[in-house]
């Protein structure tokens, strides 16, 4: 759920609204303003690098009018998520092990990663038909939803190197990494049970000091009930960042 915080009074927009046109528009409005805000902050000219990544994605996402009137949907990642991202990925790119991702939609995130992996391997899961059949614990989601073509995200992807595209969904297609290890590894799967799934695969494989990072942890219920059902037994901390992230750092 999206909030607009107006004097003490927090306004909630419900998410049938969120991924309306119009709640997409909002988005598009919000994510601009944040990306300006950064530029102006972030000084350093490893951070700049970062943003000038970040800004190269932001500079495909759909004009306005083509959000209102012709049905497409702003990028999904604000502005820091991406960044934040990016930064993981550089951090990890001289660690050893390879990187993947778990649900990559359009390409955003995977791009961001792969601007900064160098020649590290990296996998990347989609399913391309959208959301797998969801039950109780993600009521706000329904079955199909965030499909994209392959085609597309091969295209997007094809001039960096060493990345693999793997259609289907995880962990039924994880059969070409059983015997990987991992440095840096990004979830976007929205549910519960999607999640848990991708956790118990990728976490034993994890090289010491590797990075998982999941979004929707600030407010997709069935995700932030996998991420701390999963670590409530385990010696990582969950860090969350910004408004939707979590990172885990494997001891």
């Amino acid at each position: 759920m999206i909030e607009i915080v107006s004097g003490n009074e927090v306004l909630p927009i419900d998410d049938s609204i969120a991924n309306t046109r119009w709640g997409m528009s909002l988005k598009r409005v919000v994510s601009r303003l944040e990306l300006l805000m950064l530029r102006y902050y972030k000084r350093n000219p490893l951070e700049q690098a970062g943003l000038r990544v970040v800004s190269d994605v932001y500079a495909r996402e759909s004009a306005m009018h083509s959000i209102l009137f012709g049905g497409n949907s702003a990028t999904l990642f604000s502005p820091g998520e991406l960044l934040n991202l990016w930064n993981q990925a550089r951090i990890m790119s001289e660690h050893g092990g390879a990187f993947a991702e778990v649900g990559a939609f359009k390409g955003d995130s995977a791009e961001v990663a792969c601007r900064a992996k160098g020649d590290r391997q990296f996998y990347i899961f989609e399913a391309f038909d959208g959301l797998a059949p969801v039950d109780a614990i993600d009521p706000r989601f329904k079955q199909g939803a965030f499909a994209s073509q392959k085609r597309d995200l091969c295209r997007r992807l094809e001039s960096y190197p060493n990345t693999t595209i793997i259609a289907g969904y995880f962990p039924d297609t994880a059969g070409p990494v059983l015997q990987e290890k991992f440095s840096y590894v990004h979830l976007d799967v929205d549910l519960y049970q999607a999640t848990r799934e991708a956790l118990t695969f990728f976490y034993p494989r994890m090289l010491r000091g590797g990075r998982i990072i999941s979004h929707d942890y600030g407010h997709c219920s069935g995700v932030w009930q996998a991420v701390d059902e999963f670590f409530a037994n385990k010696p990582e901390v969950l860090e969350p960042v910004g408004v939707s992230q979590v990172i885990v750092i494997k001891q």
